[in-house]
């Protein structure tokens, strides 16, 4: 029963690493703009269109195609907030997050229309060794059984470590992530202090469209269906990990990320015993009924810190 435990959850380390950059991405642009970003996953689908479009027509490989569509999300997150939410900057809340769920809608009918058929697109892993002959898969020996494990889990998890600890670092300990912690308390107490609170969600929106590009191509290199919902499954539980570990610290929503889908794996596991079968199908409405159940004991989430506001 432990192999089976450990190898479910070895399976799930490409799904951890992509929501926990889709729930960092989600996380900074909330921090920074005061809105949720309904958007973040179809741009994210778009800038994988935009990859496969590359390695597909011109035989780039995945590896190299990944930077145009990176530099793709960039550019658009950026278009997002100078172009949109800049004019629309004393908007409410409610209606930024209906302008994002606006851009879903263009977003969606345009890949269709830029890049044909979805069905037809093609995609590769980032460690594409079948074509080299060899497994695509590590196995290692374990207790009385083995644990397998993609190549391409494996590279994502490196990169995905290497993207957050970066972007940590640089919040923690750099200027930039000073401003971005001084905006994410107040813009205006911000601006007071000489910040160029513009450029601070400008830079905020470009990085998120970058993760989430790159989180997307992570997902669809696990050999998933491409179609233009790819990420949004993916959305759903970066906003659930948000409210899971607290929006109000930026390690919160990765940390509730992982604890989601680890929470995932786990009552998956009590499929393998007898009676139980029929438990895979609940599997998502038992975890969000868990999260429900830590919510409503600490509404803050798990790592959030109360408000306190001086009278």
């Amino acid at each position: 029963m432990l192999t089976t435990l450990v190898s479910m959850l070895c399976s799930s380390i490409l799904a951890i690493c992509i929501t926990c950059l889709s729930a960092f991405a989600v996380t900074l642009i909330f921090k920074t703009s005061t809105t949720t970003n309904f958007a973040q996953g179809s741009i994210a689908t778009l800038g994988c269109y935009f990859t496969a479009a590359l390695f597909g027509k011109m035989g780039l490989p995945v590896y190299l195609g990944v930077f145009p569509g990176i530099l793709l999300g960039i550019l658009f997150g950026l278009f997002v907030d100078v172009v949109i939410f800049r004019h629309g900057r004393n908007v409410l809340p409610v209606g930024k997050q209906i302008i994002t769920m606006g851009l879903v809608s263009i977003i969606f009918g345009g890949i269709p229309l830029i890049f044909g058929n979805p069905e037809t697109i093609p995609f590769e892993p980032f460690y594409n060794a079948v074509k080299a002959g060899e497994s695509p898969n590590i196995i290692i020996p374990f207790g009385q059984g083995s644990l397998v494990i993609t190549k391409h889990s494996l590279v994502s998890l490196a990169i995905t470590v290497v993207v957050l600890a970066v972007l940590f670092s640089l919040i923690k300990f750099s200027k930039w992530g000073l401003a971005v912690r001084t905006t994410a308390s107040s813009e205006s107490t911000a601006e007071l202090m000489g910040i160029n609170t513009h450029v601070i969600t400008a830079a905020s929106w470009g990085i998120a469209g970058a993760i989430g590009v790159l989180a997307a191509v992570m997902y669809a290199g696990s050999g998933v269906k491409i179609g233009v919902s790819l990420m949004t499954t993916i959305q759903v539980n970066a906003f659930l990990a948000g409210i899971l570990g607290g929006f109000s610290t930026f390690y919160g929503p990765v940390i509730g990320a992982v604890c989601i889908q680890v929470a995932a794996t786990c009552v998956g596991f009590l499929a393998a015993f007898p009676g139980m079968s029929g438990i895979t199908r609940w599997n998502m409405v038992i975890v969000y009924a868990l999260m429900l159940l830590v919510i409503l004991i600490k509404p803050q989430g798990l790592m959030g810190k109360p408000i306190v506001k001086k009278v």
